[in-house]
């Protein structure tokens, strides 16, 4: 799949006066003027919980099939994105004013409580396909998005979700899809319909669900039945897009959504990209909020650019597992913030899809129609990718591989704590990454040590014996591990006793959403249960042959620095070894004929319109940002190696000098400068 350079199209309520010559013109002049900025394709935003628009397919349809038209013209792609399952309900003046406001990108149209229940498709009732909370075992309800959800496991449903994607297909000839939400947004409180629970019966045993009193079961990883419920919830995400794959077109663009699928709120919702690829075939890193982080409003969504690149991590090596490619998903106002937007997706390697999220603002429609649009914020950063391809052409350089532990992640009540797994896993990559190190994520032992000479294990608590029988023919083969933290691994001894079973009852285990919040309350016993630190000696040992342990975790920082040495010992060396990037993460990419460095600053001054901002009626997700400035930098980059490399600063209006000590090069760069890509040919 070729690179793609990507913006939103958002359909809005008055271009659903359709069809309407003036739309028409609006359509084409967008198109027009998409194609100027450097677009190669192109994603809806808008009727999003597509379910509600079924009264007026043929309608939407027929806009979507022009807006296509148009596009095509120039040589741009259209992929429809909407929800697969949740559709809007409310039932009070409040709740309906919520939904308008804070759901506004999705264009939330919706029947009342009455009309749903006698809506069909093909003579099926969309009520019967809905997803049952596990705790109240009545319909589950997203207060959230003011919705309801259904079930992906549910067979009426899929057939009637598969049959709704080939007519709109064969309606509008789009060329690909983003086909979200199939998962489960409150958490475990989903799904406890008949078909979930035939599914752990046949799985488990069990006759039925537990109730959530029960503390045997729920939050017991030492229960099989327990486990059992964690995995068929992952399988039903498998299984429908795998399904879904049989009915779109050959080479058809399919995907998801998901900002992560390492996280313990990703074990949570059961989202896990390589679970989707069974039968997508493009990987979604979604970075949802500002990027780079305005770190002044917490009702905003503000993630820190290393946490994006520890995500990335894990989607990249689920796209690389099947020779796929991804993409971030990501939000701008301006075009400083695009830029940045985009940087971050080409420090990962992937492409980057940009939109404008201005429904999220809280802003009167008068205001909206002055701010800027795609078209007007993403031709600089895509005129520079358009203009220079052989520079994000290369293959994301792996020098070592850090290993993802599914069994510690799924199976252990470690993996699903927010003090637990993931920091570890976390804090390897960054230090690498800081260090200018290239790892892969990898979530197998490989048969040789030709690719990953070296392999970390951050707090790999539990694992399978067929991993360990890998692990085994991996060091025989001349391979090396590093292992920190508590572990599975025979000989490598420690004081570790992990807690595997929780005593929350009742709906204290269960998330918490009041109506009218966005995001709500994880339960206590994620974010704030300690795990104790060990309590054996900071003494590194040799158990086995190619094996180096140490029982302290690496997110403790104890150990780091004589990881980051004998990674440097044993990785696979590059011919541009990066000496010193205070304040830069780094990434470097290999094609036939040159290695790529790319270094992003990891720390900003972001500012925002406080005008806009203090006019608002309400807020989520996003600001206007209007000001991104890198800073904990010093003004160089230094690389040992043998030339001098092309040096382009995409954001810069100075240029950089360079000046050399034997094989030590020195890079000057102008003040504040963000984002560094380095060609050195081979």
């Amino acid at each position: 799949m070729e690179n793609q350079r990507m913006a939103t199209w958002w359909i809005r309520w008055e271009d659903l006066n359709w069809p309407d010559s003036d739309n028409y013109d609006n359509i084409k002049a967008h198109a027009e003027g998409l194609a100027k900025a450097n677009v190669s394709a192109v994603v809806l935003f808008g009727t999003h919980f597509r379910w509600d628009w079924m009264p007026v397919f043929p309608l939407l349809h027929d806009y979507i099939a022009t807006v296509a038209e148009e596009l095509h013209k120039y040589g741009i792609k259209l992929y429809d994105h909407h929800s697969v399952n949740l559709v809007h309900r409310y039932s009070t003046r409040e709740e309906m004013r919520h939904v308008m406001l804070d759901s506004g990108p999705h264009l939330p149209f919706s029947p009342t409580w009455e009309a749903a229940a006698s809506w069909q498709y093909k003579g099926k009732y969309l009520n019967d396909w809905r997803m049952i909370d596990t705790v109240t075992r009545e319909p589950l309800y997203f207060p959230q998005y003011t919705s309801e959800g259904f079930c992906h496991r549910n067979p009426d449903f899929k057939e009637a979700y598969y049959d709704y994607v080939k007519t709109l297909i064969a309606d509008t000839n789009i060329d690909g899809l983003s086909a979200d939400d199939a998962m489960y947004y409150l958490a475990y409180k989903g799904c406890a319909c008949r078909h979930c629970q035939e599914e752990l019966r046949r799985r488990s045993g069990l006759k039925e669900l537990p109730p959530v009193t029960d503390t045997n079961f729920w939050g017991n990883w030492d229960n099989p039945a327990w486990i059992d419920f964690i995995d068929l919830r992952f399988a039903s995400n498998g299984e429908f897009y795998e399904g879904l794959r049989k009915v779109v077109p050959e080479g058809f663009m399919l995907t998801g959504c998901g900002g992560s699928s390492a996280t313990p709120s990703a074990l949570q919702c059961a989202t896990d990209a390589r679970q989707f690829l069974r039968g997508c075939n493009y990987v979604n890193m979604e970075m949802s909020g500002n990027t780079p982080p305005y770190k002044h409003d917490p009702k905003t969504v503000n993630v820190p650019v290393k946490t994006r690149l520890v995500n990335a991590s894990h989607h990249q090596a689920a796209a690389r597992e099947k020779d796929f490619r991804a993409f971030c998903t990501g939000y701008a106002h301006t075009t400083v913030s695009a830029n940045h937007v985009w940087a971050v997706s080409k420090l990962l390697g992937a492409d980057a899809w940009i939109g404008t999220l201005k429904g999220r603002l809280g802003l009167p429609r008068h205001i909206l129609n002055t701010l800027p649009d795609e078209k007007d914020i993403v031709g600089e950063a895509f005129g520079f990718e358009k203009n220079h391809p052989e520079l994000f052409n290369g293959d994301f350089v792996g020098q070592l591989g850090v290993y993802f532990s599914y069994e510690t992640r799924n199976h252990t009540c470690f993996g699903n704590l927010g003090k637990g797994y993931y920091q570890d896993y976390s804090a390897t990559l960054v230090a690498l990454f800081r260090e200018g190190i290239c790892p892969h994520t990898v979530f197998a032992f490989p048969e040789t040590a030709d690719k990953y000479p070296i392999i970390l294990l951050s707090s790999a608590a539990k694992m399978t014996d067929e991993e360990k029988a890998a692990m085994d023919k991996y060091l025989k083969a001349g391979g090396k591990i590093i292992v920190t933290g508590p572990t599975a691994i025979e000989g490598c001894e420690n004081t570790w006793k992990l807690k595997n079973r929780l005593d929350v009852p009742g709906e204290d285990f269960f998330i918490h959403i009041p109506k009218g919040d966005s995001w709500g309350r994880e339960p206590d016993w994620i974010g704030k249960t300690e795990v104790e630190d060990s309590a054996d000696p900071d003494v590194w040992t040799t158990p086995r042959e190619g094996v180096f342990y140490h029982p302290h975790r690496i997110s403790r920082g104890t150990n780091t620095d004589h990881v980051i040495e004998l990674c440097k010992e044993y990785m696979n060396p590059m011919p541009i070894k990066i000496h010193k990037a205070e304040g830069y993460l780094s990434t470097m990419f290999k094609s036939e004929d040159s290695v790529v460095v790319q270094l992003l600053a990891e720390e900003y001054d972001v500012d925002i319109d406080h005008h806009l901002d203090e006019i608002r009626n309400h807020r989520s997700r996003v600001n206007f940002v209007n000001k991104v400035e890198a800073i904990g930098l010093d003004g160089k980059v230094q690389i040992v190696c043998d030339s001098d490399p092309e040096v382009y600063l995409p954001f810069a209006s100075e240029e950089a000098k360079l000046s050399r000590e034997g094989d030590l090069l020195t890079i000057h760069l102008p003040e504040k400068c963000s984002y560094v890509i380095l060609k050195f040919k081979k």
